[in-house]
């Protein structure tokens, strides 16, 4: 694999000084990373990276003051185009799972090699998505075959919100009716569906619409489907906003 000509630029976050010490002494042996963000927590991280953006995060699990699950909800939407690998001792499917789903690039045990972490930062920057040894044999086993849909989901990368703008792009609607309906902004919706297209190697949205059906990611809809569901998040948008309403009433 071809090396970046700049330096991948690099985030660490974890609440251990002692595993932040000696992944930042690591680092410095590699020149193809560049270690621009250390972190204390999930909030100390994102204060950080309004100032300073980075390529890829490896993010600690658990951390006080903000998780790394929270973390990686508020970077999915604030922060889109930073990939995150996450850091765990748990060598749990379910954990790994849901990590993948929310739209982490990469689930690593923290037991793993430093050449294993070299890996998976330079094929997450190339690739968007890096499957480690641990990831591939859960979901290989008898209990994970039937989320046949779920593995290609994680090992394109996508994360649920990436799924439901994939829907929405076969439905038909534009960027910005699709960030209207999803609450982020275009450029946000822009970016997901470059980052769709490059993983299924396509430039069209119409060789998306087959790639996904195939998938089973998209099932072909009527107008009057669309434009019920339209109505339906429409009402639920309005209850909410009348329930907030009695209540700060």
């Amino acid at each position: 694999m071809s090396l970046p000509t700049n330096p991948i630029r690099v985030a660490l976050v974890d609440d251990h000084a002692i595993v932040r010490q000696g992944l930042a002494s690591m680092f410095r042996d590699f020149d193809q990373i560049a270690l621009l963000i250390i972190a204390t927590n999930g909030q100390d991280f994102l204060s950080q990276l309004e100032e300073q953006p980075v390529d890829i995060v490896l993010l600690d699990i658990e951390m006080p003051v903000l998780s790394g699950i929270q973390t990686l909800q508020q970077l999915s939407t604030q922060f889109p185009e930073v990939k995150a690998i996450m850091l765990s001792m748990h060598d749990d499917p379910d954990i790994a799972l849901e990590c993948l789903r929310l739209g982490a690039a990469s689930y690593l045990l923290k037991e793993c090699s430093l050449s294993e972490m070299i890996e998976a930062i330079e094929k997450v920057y190339e690739n968007g998505t890096y499957l480690s040894a641990f990831t591939e044999n859960s979901f290989a086993s008898e209990n994970y075959k039937h989320h046949e849909r779920q593995q290609i989901q994680i090992a394109k990368g996508f994360s649920d919100r990436d799924i439901k703008v994939l829907q929405l792009l076969c439905d038909g609607f534009t960027s910005k009716d699709i960030g209207e309906q999803i609450h982020v902004s275009k450029k946000t919706v822009d970016l997901i569906r470059t980052r769709l297209l490059k993983a299924y190697e396509v430039k069209t949205s119409n060789e998306l619409m087959r790639l996904s059906i195939l998938d089973g990611f998209y099932k072909p809809r009527t107008n009057e489907e669309i434009q019920a569901e339209r109505e339906n998040n429409a009402k639920e948008k309005l209850e909410r906003r009348l329930n907030r309403l009695r209540k700060e009433g």
